[in-house]
């Protein structure tokens, strides 16, 4: 915008600014040019460019305030300048940078070492990236310039400003608004000029900068790749025989001192360039630290002392240990994410990890264990030490080949200590042992050939890979109990961490955690093997290669990304389901939530699917490939899944069953636990799951006693003796009813007289319930209180008598006598048996026992 109303101050007056651009500008007052613009307008040559006008003044002033305002906003960012400062204060750091550097590829008669190598690498690995990110900000301040340039020169050819007012009024003071336009233009162009010279000048110092760095990358890969390959090489003296003449050096005091003084200005340089990446890492740790106090005390608000201590006594580490386990979690977690860090800072990290496990573990393990793990941690520090050094000499060689043996002789005692310990170690615990155990080997081995490097590398990779293991164990125990308190403490919430269940979730979520720590831990060791680039680059090119099965060309990783994706979206759909699903926390499952969590599992599914195919790089059209080859398998034999899959789509929209839900299917009922997409799961009462296709769901009468309600009507069936009085019987039983809290008063509770029997005469009583759950337990009380409220009415439960039979012996003529007639019982039965719960109408009464079987006897 500032451009323009420069623009349109010089379209005014084109031939008055025909100056010489590289000359200064100089300040034109309003009187001179109005009599500039006056004989503009007066000459009848034909070439005036500007013309008077009396149509468009509002248009023309409106213009020319917008210019004005756009010229005043370009002119107040140019003044507050471009945000450069912190880059030009900041090359100098990167000079002195790479000084250290070329300083020690210049170095002679120094024994190369990988390790001095490694952080030079990883110090010009930095520096590249901040050179680029600095280029990156310069050739956005470029671009900003260039912009506002650009508008300059729009600003200028706009001939919309050529018509001037016709009234001399209003003349003078549009004359005077372009006078004052063209004036800021002139100050904005300068202004521009002069920061596109800074800025290139700037920009010039930074890109000399980033191509010396980038060749000395180059050179230290160089250097990288020659030690790699001579790294077996005999480079020291044997340990009996005194130093080759040429490989005498200096003594172990000196190379300390200058090795320590090395590094800690590496280290000094690593903090300045990416000291923000380590405030962000504290800042997390101290967040961390405040998240775990905060829910401890939350937990001890909810609950009673002792309960919130048996809570709390289940993190073992993170509650007892708070401080240390932050510091071990924020440190290993920060040599572990990143792999681009100097040796020194590498080192810090270990011993601070070392000695927070020692903190944590010292008072749960056996002494004898914790005098070993001093030693190992011991050695640990000797070996962070020798890995500062950038000469060899005698005694690191001595002390190397002390440390292996060392080493191996504690990885023995460890083994050993593995048969008949009862700690609840990790499960390849044996096999970390065996691979410290191994590399200690191989660093003996190779100090006694003289290979002082490799033996270097070897020793410190196998105390670092069996020490780090433990810490990295610890790290994922200190995040499983971070979760579980952070579940406790919102337990009672309406969040949704409040749904989870933590036993559900430990050992699926601990697995997860223990594979992503398996995977850092031999990237841990691959990098201090030093092997870790060349496995990065050998698997990235066979990932990245193209492939061909005919026409159709693929790579490894683009299968990998498509089977990820689906995997992932599997994992959200299971993890949706558990959050808005049945999660044990509480005895009925959340109802309504079927058909939705259906229908967003399958647009989860559908939206991997696509994402997948996306991501991989397979053409769409290969996806419609698949379709019709779907198509033509439908058509072969997949009727019944599709039936099953399109069923589970009909369920969901047309909801004829939700999760929670009683439902009688067939001769199977039970409460419907998940509505899947080709199958749902429902939970029969003797404690069994039923898988049933969703297409039976559909095809079949379905019976869902919880559609709209969770009422229930019960019917209880009680016969009473004969020669009771039956109006009292129903009276006492109507008084009962409706006297109960737990049977609803709408529908109120109906009693009628049922059926007259040979052992007595059926009385029913029917009444609803609000939960059908409780059916069971409610019928049950109600026919104990019916039984004990007829027993003092003096009402008399039926009960059935034996009956007496007459027979005649003669061919073909059996007579069954008359019963007598029945009397009145001495005494009630002492035990009701109730009636099934949907006992046809006429199956009779509770009091109704099944007669026995009627067998001829001889006539005496």
């Amino acid at each position: 915008m500032r451009l323009h109303i420069f623009l349109i101050a010089l379209l005014v007056s084109a031939n008055l600014f025909a100056q010489n651009q590289t000359a200064p500008p100089k300040p034109i007052d309003s009187a001179t040019l109005s009599k500039i613009i006056s004989q503009q307008v007066k000459d009848t040559s034909g070439k005036s460019v500007i013309r008077l006008s009396d149509t468009s003044v509002a248009i023309i002033i409106t213009r020319l305030e917008t210019y004005t305002l756009m010229l005043n906003q370009v002119m107040s960012t140019l003044r507050r300048g471009l945000d450069t400062a912190e880059i030009s204060e900041s090359i100098p750091l990167i000079d002195s940078s790479m000084r250290v550097v070329q300083k020690d590829m210049t170095a002679i008669g120094s024994t190369n070492n990988v390790h001095d190598l490694y952080t030079n690498r990883v110090l010009l690995v930095q520096l590249e990236r901040k050179l680029d990110s600095w280029q990156d900000v310069l050739f956005k301040f470029h671009d900003r310039l260039v912009n506002i340039t650009d508008t300059l020169q729009l600003l200028r050819k706009d001939t919309s400003m050529r018509n001037i007012p016709a009234e001399d009024e209003l003349r003078g003071i549009y004359v005077g608004q372009m006078a004052s336009l063209i004036q800021k233009w002139r100050q904005v162009d300068s202004a521009n000029k002069t920061n596109l010279l800074h800025l290139g000048l700037l920009q010039n110092r930074v890109a000399k900068r980033y191509i010396d760095v980038t060749n000395l990358l180059e050179d230290m890969d160089y250097q990288l790749t020659r030690f790699s390959q001579r790294m077996f090489n005999k480079d020291f003296s044997y340990l009996w025989e005194p130093p080759l003449p040429d490989k005498k050096g200096p003594k172990f005091p000196e190379v300390l001192h200058r090795s320590v003084r090395k590094n800690l200005n590496i280290l000094k340089i690593f903090f300045a360039v990416s000291g923000p990446v380590y405030l962000i890492w504290l800042l997390g740790a101290a967040l961390f630290l405040w998240w775990v106090k905060f829910n401890a005390r939350k937990i001890k608000s909810k609950h009673e002392e002792r309960e919130a201590e048996t809570i709390l006594q289940h993190s073992r580490y993170l509650y007892r240990y708070p401080i240390a386990s932050t510091i071990l979690l924020a440190s290993t977690l920060s040599f572990l994410i990143s792999i681009q860090y100097p040796i020194f800072y590498s080192g810090i990290c270990w011993m601070i990890t070392a000695i927070a496990t020692t903190v944590i573990i010292r008072d749960s393990i056996p002494p004898n264990l914790l005098k070993r793990w001093y030693l190992l941690v011991f050695l640990l520090a000797l070996y962070c030490v020798n890995n500062l050094l950038i000469q060899v000499t005698f005694f690191e060689q001595w002390g190397i080949f002390i440390g292996g043996i060392l080493a191996i002789i504690l990885g023995i005692y460890l083994l050993r200590t593995l048969r008949n310990t009862t700690l609840p170690l990790p499960k390849y615990s044996r096999s970390a042992i065996w691979t410290f155990m191994i590399l200690s080997g191989l660093s003996v081995i190779l100090v006694l050939m003289a290979r002082v490097a490799a033996a270097k590398i070897m020793g410190a990779a196998s105390v670092v890979s069996i020490t780090m293991a433990l810490g990295i164990v610890l790290m994922v125990e200190i995040l499983m109990e971070a979760i579980y308190i952070q579940v406790e403490a919102k337990k009672d919430s309406s969040t949704f961490i409040s749904m989870i269940d933590y036993q559900n979730i430990k050992s699926r979520l601990k697995t997860i955690f223990y594979i992503a720590a398996s995977i850092g831990w031999l990237a841990l060791l691959a990098r201090n093997l030093y092997m870790y680039d060349a496995l990065y680059e050998m698997i990235s090119n066979m990932l990245v290669a193209e492939r061909k099965i005919g026409n159709f060309t693929f790579s490894f990783s683009s299968v990998i990304i498509f089977l990820l994706i689906i995997w992932l979206s599997t994992v959200v759909t299971q993890i949706l389901s558990y959050l808005l699903g049945y999660t044990g926390q509480s005895s009925q499952p959340q109802k309504k939530l079927g058909s939705a969590m259906l229908l967003i599992r399958l647009a989860v599914l559908a939206a991997g699917t696509l994402l997948a195919f996306a991501a991989s790089g397979i053409p769409m059209d290969k996806l419609a490939i698949v379709i019709g080859a779907l198509g033509v398998g439908i058509g072969f034999g997949l009727q019944n899944i599709v039936n099953n899959l399109v069923s589970g789509i009909i369920l969901a929209f047309e909801k004829p069953i939700e999760v929670g839900d009683v439902i009688e299917l067939g001769s199977r009922s039970g409460v419907v636990k998940e509505i899947g997409i080709r199958s749902s799961k429902i939970s029969a009462g003797d404690g069994s799951e039923v898988i049933v296709p969703n297409g039976d769901l559909i095809a079949q009468q379905l019976v869902n006693w919880t559609l709209t309600s969770r009422t229930r009507r019960v019917d209880v069936v009680v016969g009473v003796a004969y020669g009771s009085d039956l109006k009292k019987a129903l009276t006492v039983i109507k008084e009962y009813l409706v006297n109960q809290e737990d049977i609803l008063k709408s529908p109120d509770p109906t009693v009628l007289l049922q059926n007259f029997r040979d052992t007595g005469v059926d009385i029913q009583a029917m009444f609803w319930i609000s939960d059908l759950g409780q059916a069971g337990v409610t019928k049950s009380e109600v026919l104990t209180d019916i039984y004990i409220k007829l027993q003092e009415a003096g009402i008399s439960i039926a009960y059935p008598r034996p009956q007496q039979f007459q027979f005649n012996m003669e061919t073909g003529i059996w007579k069954q006598q008359p019963a007598p007639t029945p009397a009145t019982p001495s005494a009630p039965i002492a035990a009701v048996t109730p009636t099934p719960a949907g006992t046809p109408p006429g199956a009779g009464g509770t009091g109704e026992r099944p007669s026995a079987p009627e067998s001829p006897a001889p006539n005496p």
